[in-house]
């Protein structure tokens, strides 16, 4: 059981600083996004 939990925690955290990255991006860069996306 202790092996499941330590997989969920890891795994929890790898996706909250994932989403954490990208909304950072999105809230910081939006001229490099739209830069990136071929639209400025």
């Amino acid at each position: 059981m202790k092996i499941w939990h330590l997989a969920y925690a890891a795994l929890g955290i790898a996706v909250a600083r994932w989403v954490f990255k990208r909304q950072s991006m999105q809230v910081t860069d939006p001229v490099s996004r739209l830069r990136t996306s071929g639209l400025l």
